[in-house]
């Protein structure tokens, strides 16, 4: 017989009637609600050895006690105590949330960095907010290149590593331990992607990183046999947090250390899962791979966190199921869960760019860019929210952290339009082209890209000619290819010529085009959540450009480069 750890109706009532219920007492209350301590329901990829466990890759709720109480006794051993702030990058996969369990319950921050974050950001990061302790892992010590430049640059005070746990004393711990948690108490900072800069520290606590797990309690699981597979780079405040809802409800859950396409193919034919949660390249890394259809039969809700997704991925991984929902979930760190949702499937996808609705503790509105004033319906602005899940703003940053705000609603970044109550993303306010006559919003021309047969995915950025006259643009526009290519490259260049002179014309001072052809999306920089980096991208792609003209040999992994195409 099957014993189930999801809790009953009667223990999620009691959660919900829990005023003091917050991010760092959870775990205290399903270990004094659990019938089933003992039962193993969170399993993962890889085995991990931390505290007095070795190479363990499943986790009851005593055995999450038992490290978080191991790894508390550490942590204060080593000179961290309660209102301390400690930095923590480590290996991908179960460790960061073991570890953000121990840091809160001794009544400190823990600031989780991802191990992906190259060293000219992370160093950077690490200084802008005054880090002076980082703990890390055996591999990371070793391997990690942000690690690395820390150990022989000294740009932080001490490095901690976790592999150093005396497996042969008990550590002791004070008679307050757990500590109990204030609403404000400050739980855990986590970095922006970087899109813009330098990423931010954002600020999480007590009851504001709860809000949004209040609200699903009893409402994410959907059936007896809910299983969950968390995709999302594990340092992230969404790995976290939905980590968090699975052992609220005792959701069966598999985490997986990485966000490629293969292995999370091979974790959903292992695990069977019935809900994945992940950021949108996962899912396009696993489309660039092929699926065929019905290929992933047990999956009822895809969700896709962070930006929109394109039409064209919904529609081809709902194809791989499809009886399935894909749940767009728009939301970012500072907003401290998704806050709008767009809901598709196979039969009825959701409209190009749209985020859907908020949910039901959110407003949402559109705002004019200059006064602030909300817009008319169908009018472009800036996307501003207002939910008691948001955050209270970056650490050490009160100047950004003001400029965030606008008429009391919390400025996303992005701008959109609102029509007939639904919301639609169409570019990062940091990405769009502007002209003398008007704006050209990088994402809606990426969709209709996408329109066309044969191409898989496509990345717009716009360029300055500085010593053309009018301030006029140049558009380069990368082009990934369907692995079944059935065009002709010369003929998909062309459609994509002919398709831009179409939507832009040319009253947008665009004077020319380059179009490059790649094979993959690997070595696009992206940030640690895997958003397109454009920022990036315009000091790469020009270069490109310039070394083609030079000695007209493509690089590896491009196909096709078509430069200097006039809109005349």
């Amino acid at each position: 017989m099957n014993i189930t750890t999801l809790l009953s109706e009667r223990d999620i009532d009691i959660l919900r009637n829990d005023d003091m219920l917050g991010s760092g007492n959870f775990l205290d209350r399903c270990l004094a609600l659990s019938h089933t301590l003992a039962v193993d329901f969170i399993f993962t990829d890889k085995p991990i050895t931390i505290a007095g466990e070795r190479n363990i890759q499943q986790f009851s709720l005593n055995t999450l006690a038992s490290i978080r109480r191991d790894l508390a006794g550490w942590y204060l051993a080593n000179g961290i105590e309660t209102g301390d702030v400690v930095a923590v990058c480590i290996e991908d996969g179960m460790g960061p949330f073991l570890h953000y369990l121990a840091v809160t319950s001794i009544g400190a921050t823990i600031a989780l960095i991802n191990p992906a974050i190259p060293p000219d950001i992370g160093i950077p990061y690490i200084k802008e907010n005054g880090f002076n302790k980082l703990v890390t892992d055996e591999f990371s010590f070793s391997h990690n290149a942000l690690i690395k430049n820390l150990r022989n640059s000294g740009n932080i005070g001490e490095i901690l590593n976790v592999v150093n746990f005396n497996t042969g004393i008990k550590y002791d711990l004070p008679a307050w331990w757990p500590s109990i948690p204030m609403d404000t108490t400050l739980l855990m900072l986590s970095h922006t992607s970087g899109t813009t800069g330098i990423p931010k520290a954002v600020k999480f606590e007590h009851r504001q990183f709860f809000m949004g797990k209040r609200a699903r309690l009893g409402r994410f699981v959907e059936s007896p046999d809910e299983r969950l597979l968390t995709v999302l780079p594990q340092s992230h405040s969404a790995a976290i947090s939905h980590l968090e809802t699975a052992v609220l409800h005792g959701i069966p859950t598999y985490v997986l250390s990485s966000q490629d396409g293969e292995p999370v193919r091979q974790a959903i034919r292992d695990f069977s899962p019935t809900t994945v949660v992940a950021f949108p390249k996962s899912y396009v890394s696993l489309l660039e791979r092929g699926v065929s259809y019905g290929e992933f039969p047990s999956i009822r809700r895809w969700f896709s966190m962070g930006d929109a997704a394109h039409h064209s991925h919904i529609r081809r991984l709902l194809m791989s199921s499809p009886d399935a929902r894909y749940i767009d979930a728009f939301g970012s760190s500072e907003l401290g869960m998704a806050l709008l949702r767009s809901v598709s499937t196979l039969d009825q996808i959701a409209p190009p760019r749209a985020i859907g609705r908020p949910v039901d503790i959110v407003t949402a509105k559109i705002l004019d860019v200059d006064s602030g004033d909300e817009m008319p319906a169908g009018s472009v602005g800036l996307l501003a929210v207002c939910s008691p899940t948001i955050t209270s703003g970056y650490w050490k940053q009160s100047q950004k952290t003001s400029d965030a705000w606008r008429n009391g609603y919390f400025l996303t970044g992005d701008i959109g339009y609102c029509k007939d109550g639904v919301f639609y993303q169409i570019d990062r306010v940091v990405d769009v082209i502007h002209t003398p006559s008007g704006s050209l919003y990088t994402l809606q021309l990426e969709e209709a890209i996408q329109t066309i047969e044969s191409i898989y995915d496509a990345i717009i950025i716009g360029l300055d000619l500085s010593h053309a006259k009018n301030i006029e643009t140049k558009l380069i526009i990368l082009i990934l290819l369907n692995e079944k290519l059935t065009s002709d490259i010369n003929m998909i260049v062309e459609q994509v010529i002919q398709l831009m002179l179409e939507k832009i014309g040319r009253k947008y001072y665009v004077r020319e085009y380059a179009i490059i052809v790649v094979n993959s999306f690997d070595q696009i920089p992206t940030g640690a959540t895997g958003k397109v980096l454009k920022r990036r991208l315009k000091d790469i792609l020009p270069k490109i450009l310039e070394e083609y003209e030079r000695n007209k040999q493509l690089p590896n992994g491009i196909l096709k480069i078509v430069n200097s195409i006039s809109a005349n």
